[in-house]
């Protein structure tokens, strides 16, 4: 990865009390759990793992359920509360995971690993996933001392030359920025530098879409590099930025930087003071005339950019959308409606289940959301009937060419009727996803979720 890298360093978790030499292996991963900030695991059936203590064990009917609900948690969850999504598989596995859609081996791990292998499930990637074999006794006894560990930041302060202000530099922020805490930092650091920003679909928002530094969105198809301007710099700092969505998009000749998100506010410090060019690039004009071509057009399909604009019509602007990934968390991706950041979530990977499983897990916490996937889900009706059994309030709209939704002017009325149902509602509506055919022409192919095309 570019240079400039600052690696965080495993210690002792400084507010945990020694405990007896008799404490059990399932009261260590217990305490390892609590230490990253689990609160709750999805169980699947035939799991060992009933000793764990202090975390909330909601049972689930199958091991895709318990992983797709484990993987929408750790996905949603942020500062100051960010942690993995945590499911229990069967046998001892554990999977500690943040990456919708991401594969695992389990690792067979001794009880003088357990605690780094919790702690550092994550390392070095901002979203991640690990699956963990625990020892065969879970009830056997630890090594006298042994402690759940906590990454601590590295204390090393990275700060870049005034020599560099005269570059061409661009930032492309990823959702670390949000995970951490730091997504207003990138805007006071564009303000700063005179810099270009791009984000990856899930840093949309970071700045508003009318801000002078603004690019566009990077990841989602291959032209996006050259149409942004990306291409043309000379220095190319990344933050907070998940491997999944961003792909092969990094430039080859400019100086790339990758840094931590709380070395934004330092990174500059010297540099002299330079007025953003207010320069809208190829990228954000040719989306934002696809977008307004489409805005007032009621077909039947529906084009998806007015099925985008309808659902955000629809909802109070504290509800959240979760897209599954394709021909529908495309145009979301894209970012055809400007939203805080965090507001909408697009897996990197395709994920069966995740937008209902985020659904679900966001119930759980009280927090209103729709959720957008598509017909033939292996998954749709036990998640369905999950989220009836705990008695949660959420809400599924199908989108397809041919999902039998009424009339297409109808869509804004049949969501908003949804979202006024307490319990579970299912609603969809025909949509247009070959339309995206536009896009690739202006924009090359989708290079998210290898299976879109």
């Amino acid at each position: 990865m570019p240079f400039g890298t600052v690696a965080a360093s495993l210690t002792c978790c400084s507010t945990t009390k020694p405990v007896a030499a008799s404490e059990s292996v399932a009261s260590l991963v217990s305490r390892c759990l609590r230490a990253v900030g689990a609160t709750r695991a999805f169980a699947a059936p035939g799991h060992d793992l009933e000793a764990l203590e202090g975390l909330a064990l909601i049972p689930v009917a199958t091991e895709a359920a318990a992983i797709a609900l484990a993987d929408a948690d750790g996905r949603l969850s942020v500062a100051p509360d960010a942690r993995p999504g945590v499911a229990l598989l069967s046998g001892r596995r554990v999977r500690l995971s943040s990456q919708p859609g991401e594969e695992t081996q389990a690792l067979s791990i001794g009880v003088e690993d357990l605690p780094a292998a919790i702690a550092g499930w994550s390392l070095g990637r901002v979203f991640g996933a690990v699956e963990i074999e625990l020892p065969a006794d879970l009830f056997a006894e630890v090594p006298e001392g042994a402690q759940p560990l906590v990454l601590q930041r590295s204390d090393q302060l990275l700060r870049l030359s005034a020599g560099l202000a005269d570059f061409r530099t661009m930032i492309i922020a990823g959702p670390g920025v949000l995970r951490d805490g730091a997504a207003a930092d990138v805007a006071d650091f564009v303000t700063r530098t005179g810099a270009g920003v791009m984000t990856t679909m899930g840093a949309i928002g970071v700045i508003p879409f009318d801000h002078p530094a603004w690019r566009g969105v990077v990841g989602v198809q291959a032209d996006d590099p050259a149409l942004g301007g990306l291409d043309e710099c000379e220095l190319v700092i990344v933050v907070g930025v998940d491997d999944d969505e961003l792909g092969e998009s990094l430039p080859m000749n400019a100086q790339l930087l990758e840094v931590e998100s709380w070395h934004l506010p330092f990174l500059a410090t010297d540099w002299p003071a330079i007025e953003s060019q207010a320069v809208r690039s190829s990228l954000v004009e040719a989306c934002a005339a696809v977008f307004g071509d489409h805005r007032d057009v009621a077909t039947s399909p529906l084009h998806p950019v007015r099925a985008v604009l309808d659902v955000f019509d629809a909802i109070d602007p504290d509800v959240q959308v979760y897209v599954d990934g394709g021909p529908a968390g495309f145009w979301f991706a894209r970012g055809v409606v400007p939203v805080p950041m965090g507001r909408v979530v697009v897996p990197a990977r395709s994920a069966d289940g995740f937008a209902i499983s985020a659904a679900i897990v966001s119930a759980l916490d009280g927090t209103r959301s729709v959720a957008i996937t598509y017909p033939g889900s292996s998954l749709e009706n036990e998640l369905l009937d999950l989220a009836a059994a705990l008695d949660l309030g959420i809400v599924v709209e199908q989108w397809g060419d041919d999902v039998d939704g009424g009339d297409p002017s109808q869509h804004r009325a049949n969501l908003v009727a949804a979202m006024s149902d307490s319990g579970v509602s299912v609603t969809g509506v025909a949509v247009d996803l070959a339309a995206a055919a536009e896009l690739v022409d202006l924009a090359g192919p989708v290079v998210a979720w290898p299976t879109f095309n």
